[in-house]
């Protein structure tokens, strides 16, 4: 009933990896993050800090969904009948606080690294009203560049919520072939290639993963509620991305333990939670990107000779 996409032109879909639904995996998880944590253990989390002259200056754009939602249960916990009318508003109204909130969490997130300067989301509002360019959709180069122009902005940031609740079939199979794929391997080598154990692992993931991930759900305090968003920061001289990323939140367990009980249960809270980690590792990958001043004029420099703000 509803789908709407914001950012800029050239926007695409990125592949994401699937994750593992169930509790023997997060064992075989915990077993890996534990060895791959010993090989880092020496290493730095400090993120350098960026010299303030060379800190570039953002502007985050309105954020948009890219997924079909027409049913208001899909996104949130209902308990009471509607009529079609009010369940289009309620979902009209639903899309509007995930694409708010996506872009707040993801503006919080890169204002409190302190490596970039932000114009904040009122005044890029504003400037994007004043221009005459619609707050919903695309904007092509020439409007980037006048946008540019009027907030004295190096990079603009626009987000894509691609699967909120459910995913897209194509992912899904791609997703579930991958993990059914290494879930054989791995039991073959256990059982000394067991055909009864493989196979039954095949249906099991085709019996339980595919409800899970075509609409989440909540078993013994943890949620499965995917969210999958992707981002990028364009410079507006040529249009072309400097930094692309996917994020993808599947699980809630210790997060969700910090909403009150009686609220873990609510779709929209758990989708809420993982929105929160997707956009909040997006900001990550950004602020770890070594994006600067100087880093940005050198990518320039083969185009075009361009005088920096």
């Amino acid at each position: 009933m509803s789908r709407r996409r914001v950012g800029l032109s050239g926007h695409s879909p990125a592949p994401a990896l699937s994750a593992f639904p169930f509790l023997y995996r997060y064992i075989v998880v915990w077993v890996l993050g534990a060895g791959l944590a010993g090989c880092g253990w020496f290493g730095s989390d400090v993120r350098p800090e960026v010299p303030h002259d060379q800190r570039l200056t953002l502007a985050v754009l309105r954020c948009g969904i890219d997924i079909e939602i027409t049913k208001l249960s899909s996104v949130q916990t209902v308990t009471e009948d509607l009529s079609p009318e009010q369940e289009s508003l309620l979902i009209t109204k639903a899309i509007r606080e995930v694409e708010e909130n996506a872009r707040r969490l993801l503006y919080d997130k890169l204002r409190s690294g302190e490596q970039f300067r932000l114009i904040s989301l009122e005044e890029t509002d504003v400037a994007v009203q004043d221009l005459g360019f619609p707050l919903e959709g695309t904007l092509n180069q020439e409007q980037m560049m006048k946008l540019r122009d009027r907030l004295g902005v190096d990079l603009l940031i626009t987000g894509t919520v691609l699967d909120y609740g459910k995913v897209r079939w194509q992912w899904l199979a791609a997703g579930m072939l991958a993990d059914m794929t290494w879930e054989s391997i791995a039991l073959g080598l256990a059982t000394s290639w067991n055909p009864a154990a493989i196979f039954g692992n095949v249906g099991f993931e085709l019996l339980t993963s595919t409800p899970v991930w075509f609409g989440g759900g909540y078993l013994f305090g943890v949620a499965f509620r995917p969210v999958r968003v992707e981002a990028m920061a364009v410079d507006p001289i040529d249009g072309e991305a400097v930094w692309k990323e996917t994020e993808v939140a599947v699980y809630l367990w210790k997060r969700l333990k910090q909403v009150p009980e009686e609220d873990r249960k609510k779709k929209e809270v758990q989708l809420g939670l993982n929105l929160k980690k997707a956009m909040e590792d997006l900001a990550e990958s950004l602020l770890d990107a070594g994006l600067t001043r100087s880093t940005l004029w050198e990518r320039r420099l083969p185009a075009q000779d361009v005088v920096a703000f």
